[in-house]
This record gives C-alpha cells, structure tokens and sequence, in this order.
C-alpha cells in the first residue's frame, strides 16, 4: 500500500504531491512530485528512507537535508513528507489521518 499527501503552500503558490511506500524490507520509497526547484534539491537524496530518518531528529537524513537546502525554513514539505511516511510505517494510524483530512496552518489577523 501507499500513503499520499498534497502540500499546498498558498504563500508561494505551490503544490507538491509526496508518495511514501513500504519497500517491505524496513525502508520506505518516496516519491515527490513538486514545481519548486527548492523541493526538487532537497527531494533528491531522499528516495529511500529508513525508520530512523521517521523518528530520529538528530540523525534523520531528511532533518539534515532541510538544514542544508535552499528551501524556506517555513516550508511545509518536510512535515508532509514525514506525515506520509509515518502512516505508510504505521506511526500514524491510516485511518486516523484520512478521517481528519488535513493539517493546516492558518494566518490569524
């Protein structure tokens, strides 16, 4: 089975779909799909992730890989990707993430 999110980031106009799959092995493909060149960077050493790159902030290649990107440090791709990744690792139950549909982050005035 697979795990799909969309990342809407309407401050800059772009939508990035990200794909998580369980390789059956202990590892977790992913794939992005996104127009920003920033994502794409950061994207593409991130094909194959372990479960210590889900869980492990201090060593998690993806935590590594945002530090030293161009990408925003308000980009919301890093928590999407971990979000698909998590329910396709049963971290978060799949169930539990398609009842709620969505995470957001909403500008108050």
């Amino acid at each position: 089975m697979t795990a799909k999110v969309r990342i809407e980031m309407k401050v800059c106009d772009r939508t990035t779909e990200v794909e998580a799959i369980d390789n059956g092995d202990g590892t977790f493909g992913i794939k992005v799909d996104s127009p920003c060149p920033n994502v794409q960077e950061f994207a593409r050493t991130l094909e194959v992730l372990t479960l210590q790159d889900l869980t492990d902030k201090a060593n998690s290649r993806v935590f590594d890989r945002m530090r030293n990107v161009k990408m925003s440090a308000n980009c919301l791709v890093p928590a999407g990707l971990l979000s698909a990744a998590w329910v396709e690792a049963g971290l978060i139950a799949r169930s539990r993430a398609l009842g709620m549909g969505a995470n957001e982050v909403r500008f108050l005035e």
